[in-house]
Formats: structure tokens, sequence, C-alpha cells
């Protein structure tokens, strides 16, 4: 019995590491000024936020500066299961479900040395890894379960990553500089799951009598490094090369997972757990060209390695069984990114826009409501700055629009006869604002 047990509980905790190492949590970009042109950035580089873009943007810089800003981001997504299997279980109607609807805040500080003709270094702290989403789309007195310890936000992910993040830059010639980055980041995740057992059998297909509830909690810290080159043949044209190295972040917590059945009985545990959130490696080009003095165009285009994905190793303690390691394999895609932005100055007012296209990494086998990166996403921006003596002010209002992914297989994992992913019609969209005060010496 024993031994049943343990291996229920390692199959229902791999089942939801697809979601805990989720490409769709991180965030469009750093900085108002940056984010308002689309985040086509790293060809200019050319304010305190290039630390996240192309730390070589600082070997041109000739001012210390300091610069407070914050990300506010509005997102909304709904899930339809109407016309799948999902429907036939008791405690799911045949409707459009919407996740809870939170404002979401990320700050960030920058601060810049330039004094030095050829050394130039900064430090940051940013947040690269956030979002999330809140569901309480089931009904468990549908199938009998009066417990009031059945979670009431049965499907939900919370993760923010702190990026501590010193830089520096050496200006190697009048046109080319290089610059280096490295990444103090703590990380905290909370992620829940639903699940019913898959029986393939119709018309039903799933066994809604013993729905599993699975709740995992982590937190720890990491190392990273970005790099980059900015190169300037001319006066109106620069070209950057930037990328972040591979890295992760060590996590240590628990998990708490109970398979229910009415009326309020429920097995299993809180279990300690021991793994790594893998973040991917990134290069990216950009190109930044003055049309006229007061008007620059951007181009950006980023890579990003979520192959890298394609397996993560977990460690359970169990007691009276000890520790036990398995793997998961993912099996994601690496993604790309295009950007496009613009910034016209007017006096000392500053008119800006921007928009990108960014593919999701995330496959239809491991989709699920609790992911908030539904689908391939653009994005249009409007930013506006103003220079004020030696403060500036930018802000910047952003919308992201999702394309509609409709899911119409259930995979299931061979072993735990649990799927991996849930049937349905997914959409989502995000409304943000960001805003940033700096002072210049």
């Amino acid at each position: 019995m024993k031994k049943i047990q343990f291996l229920t509980l390692i199959l229902t905790f791999l089942s939801i590491g697809t979601m805990l190492f989720a490409g769709g949590f991180a965030l469009s970009g750093v900085g108002s000024r940056a984010t308002s042109m689309g985040g086509a950035f790293r060809g200019m580089a050319d304010d305190a936020s290039a630390m996240y873009w192309n730390p070589a943007g600082l070997g041109f810089m000739d001012e210390m500066s300091v610069g407070l800003g914050g990300t506010f981001i509005l997102p909304s997504s709904t899930w339809d299961p109407t016309g799948t299997a999902l429907t036939g279980i008791p405690g799911f109607s045949a409707k459009e479900y919407e996740a809870e609807k939170s404002l979401r805040s990320f700050p960030n500080l920058f601060a810049t040395m330039a004094k030095n003709p050829k050394l130039k270094y900064g430090l940051g702290v940013f947040i690269p890894y956030g979002l999330g989403t809140t569901w309480d789309a089931y009904n468990q007195a549908a199938v009998g379960i009066s417990s009031a310890d059945f979670p009431t936000e049965e499907m939900m992910s919370s993760i923010a990553i702190i990026d501590v993040h010193p830089s520096v830059a050496y200006q190697i010639t009048p046109c080319l500089s290089a610059g280096l980055g490295i990444s103090a980041m703590y990380g905290t995740i909370e992620i829940a799951k639903l699940q019913f057992p898959f029986t393939g059998v119709a018309p039903a297909y799933y066994s809604y009598a013993t729905p599993k509830t699975t709740d995992l909690n982590g937190s720890g810290m990491g190392f990273g490094a970005n790099f980059g080159l900015l190169f300037k043949p001319m006066d109106k044209l620069s070209v950057g090369v930037s990328g972040k190295l591979p890295s992760e972040i060590s996590l240590e917590g628990d998990v708490e997972t109970y398979t229910w059945s009415a009326p309020s009985t429920r097995a299993g545990g809180v279990f300690d757990i021991e793994s790594a959130l893998k973040l991917p490696g990134e290069v990216g080009l950009g190109v930044s060209y003055k049309v006229m003095p007061s008007w620059v165009v951007n181009l950006d285009y980023a890579y990003t390695m979520w192959d890298r994905l394609d397996e993560v190793v977990v460690d359970i303690t169990i007691p009276s069984v000890g520790v036990v390691q398995d793997k998961l394999l993912f099996n994601w895609e690496s993604t790309s990114r295009i950007s496009l932005g613009t910034e016209y100055l007017k006096g000392c007012n500053a008119f800006r826009a921007g928009v990108y296209y960014d593919q999701t990494p995330i496959p239809l086998e491991t989709q699920t409501p609790t992911l908030s990166d539904v689908s391939d996403k653009v994005s249009g921006n409007l930013g506006y700055g103003r220079l004020m003596g030696k403060f500036t002010i930018d802000a910047n209002v952003q919308y992201v629009g999702f394309t509609e992914r409709e899911v119409i297989t259930t995979n299931v994992d061979s072993a735990s006869h649990m799927p991996t992913n849930m049937m349905g019609k997914y959409n989502s969209n995000s409304i943000s604002g960001n805003i940033g005060i700096g002072y210049r010496f």
C-alpha cells in the first residue's frame, strides 16, 4: 500500500511540473521608455534600462543617474470547455469561465556611474519574470464533496523573480562598447492544480468521483548573466547584440496533494520538495536608425531558448521512504520575438510607439487554465516622456492580445492516467501601464 501511495504522489507532483516552469511567466520588458517602443531597444540602449536589454549601452553614457519605476498589469483570461468531455464532469458547466482579475505591480530601480571616460557601471533591481492567474471554476458540491478544506481557488499560479543586477561596460573605441551584467535572483512560486483520472471510456472519459488537488509552494535563489556589444559606425546608425546565459533557481518548499471522495474524505498529505526552476538563454539583435535628428526607428529580434526545458529533476522527500529523484520531460519549443519601435522628440517632449509579436513556448499537450500565456501574442504600445531640467518622466500604456487557442485532444500520462492538459477554448489579453522617474547628476 505504501508503494502505491508513493507512486501516486510522485506522478501527481510530476504532472504539475509543466506549469511550474512555464515560459508564459516572462514579462515583456523592463523600463517605461524601452517598453513603449515595443522592446526594440537593443540597438539603442541609451538609458539605465540598458542593464536589462544590452549592458554595452552603458559604455556610451557620460552622466550619473538614478531612476525609479514600475509596471502595473491587469490581465484578463477566459476558458470555455463547452463541447468537450470536461463538461461531462459534475462540477463543470458548459459555459465560459473567467479568471479572477487583480492588478499586479512590478517595481524597478536603476543607478548608473558614467563619469569615467572608458569604464562605466551601474546597478539595477527589477523583475524579469512574473504574473499568474487564479480560477474558481469547479463546484465540488456537485460530486457530493462537502469538506470545508477543499480549496476554493483550485487552479492558480503566482510567480515573481527579483533580479539584483550589477553591470559594467567598457568603451573599447569611440564606436564600440562591450558590457556584462550579473544576475543575483530570488524567486517565489505557488502553483495549484485540479485533476481527474482519465478513463478513456465514453461518454464521460474522466472519473469525477475522485478529484485530486495539488498545491505547490517554493522559493530560492540563483545566478545568471547577460552580455552585449553596441557598435555605432555612424551618427545615424547603431547596432546592438546582446544575450542572456541559461540559468536556474534552486527551489525548496512543499507540495500539498489530496485525493478526494464524498462527502469529506481525503487521502494524501504535505511533503517536502527540492527542484530547480530553469530559465532560458536568449540572444538578440537590434538596429537603431535616426531618420532625422529628432526621429529614431528601432528594429529588434530575439531568440529565446525555451527548449532547454526538456527535462526537470525533482527531489521529493517521502516519510518512511526517503528522498526519491525523478525526471520530467517537457519538449518545449524555442521562440522568436520581433519588435518595432519609434521615438520622436519635440522640444522637451518625447512621443513613442511600438509593437511586437511574440511566440508562446507552451505546447498544446500541457496547456491548462493555470497558464496565463495561452498562445502567440501581439502587443501595441504608446508612450510619452518629458525632460524637466535634470529630471525625466516617462510613461506608457500597453495592450497585449493573444490569439485564441483551442485544445481538442487530451494528453494523458501513461503511468498515472492523469491528463497533462485541459480541453477547451482559451482567450487572454492584458492592459498594462508603466511609469518611470529619473534624475541625472
